[in-house]
């Protein structure tokens, strides 16, 4: 065989053998992809305990689809992978004073050890790719809106032992439905294509005491599943209708203390981004998170935040508090619940602070835009004094049905303090971009569906949930369906419909005509009202 024929037999077997050995690997599961932590708190000792039923996790019932296993064979070989070889080369033989005296004293290979791990790089993603169209009052089917964003997250997962870990996630975003653009434009529209780092973090501990985790990372707060108001530590609400939580990780330094014995947490995190927003639920269906319009760099000492969190277990309750304070925000204070009464699981959350971010706006009631135009005194633009909490409670039940099914019915009820109690100024808050979505209104309430696998299905579950502005009378309800084709694919669907008071956050629908003051004419703006929506999906896991 010629010398050329050889390099290239002995590149291809080189390649193949490192398919097989990264096949067989374990990858993140999509909750460090995604949005959730994944260092486990602190549990109590329960020698004896019986395990727990088939019950779905809330990552399940909610969007969060679990990941292959750490052990699953993609490859299919059977094929057991390799060892790496030590990183130190051997020892000199005895007698040899040359070697000796040039390679120094021996040393030990941290893989001949527990010290290290033998794979310490993973390296994978997720590929997803969306098609969904939104129906609208008066639009005909050939002018129904369009959209078909692709997301593509790749990750680089290092763990050269066990007690230190490096995790890097880049994401890129584009829909051809949108104009190709780069950069950002001067109304804050972002690129597309959209290059963006949702996380980057290194963690380690000291003494197996003391947990550090220093980098741009994923905190979620609260036991809210719709509603959460005591989350924090991040700058965008989760948009509760999606799939996967695509908002992008927070840069800070989280320092955990565990108490395994009582089965308690503490926490300490120091923030180097803006945490102060109202914002409303994460709606860019590109998976980019818009700049808020306040940010302010933290690119001073001085503008550095601090959160602490307590977590304890009482009985079969769970307690948590928590505080955030950042100069130039106003503190905020948190503290949620979660427990068991008998079957049924209930939890609840409180986010309080004093007055809000943003101005709230007081309008007249029956005053239309056009008046509002012609005379903008109308509009009185005001921050609260007191107190402004928001409160979430809900309760779900966990129950067997036919052969071997669970379902979990549940309901959740939301008050938000600063929260509108009509509909009909929300054309002007559109245009002061004021329109916070699902933290708009004064009352909310949701209640939904899960079925795990049922029957036959045992590769698809079905989600059926119904959110309600209690307090402009709109509504929506939606079928989420999951289906795991092959190991590695995950098929999605989804179906929504609109319906109540039109002119609500969830049928929001109007008409403002051209007005004229004096010589300088404001034109109007019609907003069709929304009637469906239908939506499809596929992600893979590499």
């Amino acid at each position: 065989m010629s010398p050329r024929n050889l390099t290239l037999a002995t590149a291809l077997s080189v390649a193949l053998a490192g398919t097989t050995a990264l096949g067989q690997s374990g990858r993140p599961d999509e909750n460090a992809l995604f949005g959730g932590e994944d260092d486990k708190p602190a549990q109590a000792d329960t020698p004896g305990e019986p395990p727990t039923t088939g019950r779905p996790s809330d990552d399940e019932v909610f969007g969060e689809d679990p990941a292959p296993s750490a052990d699953a064979d993609a490859s299919n070989t059977g094929d057991a992978t390799e060892r790496q070889p030590p990183l130190t080369p051997a020892p000199p033989e005895p007698g040899d004073r040359d070697s000796q005296a040039l390679s120094g004293p021996g040393t030990r290979s941290a893989f001949d050890s527990d010290e290290a791990v033998d794979d310490p790089l993973k390296i994978g993603g997720q590929f997803y790719m969306r098609g969904f169209a939104a129906a609208t009052e008066g639009t005909s089917f050939g002018d129904t809106s369009f959209s078909a964003p692709t997301l593509v997250d790749g990750y680089f997962d290092a763990r050269p032992m066990d007690r230190l870990r490096g995790f890097v996630v880049g994401r890129l975003s584009y829909d051809p439905t949108v104009a190709t653009q780069t950069g950002t434009t001067d109304n804050n529209t972002p690129s597309n294509p959209r290059v963006l780092l949702d996380q980057a973090w290194l963690r380690f501990d000291i003494e197996r005491t003391l947990f550090l985790t220093i980098g741009k990372q994923h905190v979620k707060w609260g036991t809210g599943q719709i509603w959460n108001p005591t989350d924090f530590l991040s700058p965008q609400r989760r948009n509760p209708l999606a799939f996967v939580d695509l908002r992008t990780g927070v840069s800070m330094l989280k320092v955990h203390v565990p108490w395994e014995a009582k089965g308690w947490n503490f926490y300490a995190i120091a923030v180097m981004d803006d945490l102060g927003t109202d914002a409303g639920a994460l709606v860019d269906n590109t998976g980019g998170v818009p700049p808020p319009v306040e940010a302010d760099p933290v690119n001073r000492l001085s503008r550095i935040g601090g959160a602490l969190r307590a977590e304890v277990v009482l009985g079969p309750a769970e307690f948590g508090a928590s505080a955030v304070a950042q100069r130039g925000r106003k503190p905020r204070f948190g503290f949620d619940v979660s427990s068991a009464l008998g079957p049924i699981d209930v939890y609840g959350e409180v986010g309080i602070k004093k007055g809000t971010e943003r101005p709230l706006y007081r309008i007249p009631v029956g005053t239309t835009y056009e008046e509002i135009i012609k005379d903008t005194s109308l509009v009185e633009a005001y921050v609260p004094s007191g107190l402004t909490p928001q409160v979430t409670g809900g309760a779900n039940y966990s129950f067997p049905y036919g052969d071997n099914d669970i379902a979990v019915l549940g309901v959740e009820y939301f008050y938000n303090s600063t929260g509108y109690t009509s509909s009909f100024g929300y054309p002007y808050l559109l245009t002061q971009d004021a329109f916070q979505p699902l933290y708009l209104g004064r009352h909310y309430g949701a209640a939904y569906l899960f079925l795990d696998r049922p029957g036959s299905l045992e590769r698809t579950s079905f989600n059926f949930f119904t959110l309600s502005n209690l307090s402009d009378k709109s509504y929506i309800s939606r079928v989420n369906v999951t289906h795991r084709a092959l190991s590695y694919l995950t098929v999605e669907a989804y179906g929504a419909v609109h319906y109540g008071h039109k002119g609500g956050e969830f049928r929001l629908g109007f008409s403002v005509p051209d007005v004229v003051v004096g010589e300088k004419t404001f034109h109007g703006r019609t907003l069709a009202a929304p009637t469906f929506e239908l939506g499809a999906g596929l992600r893979i896991s590499i």
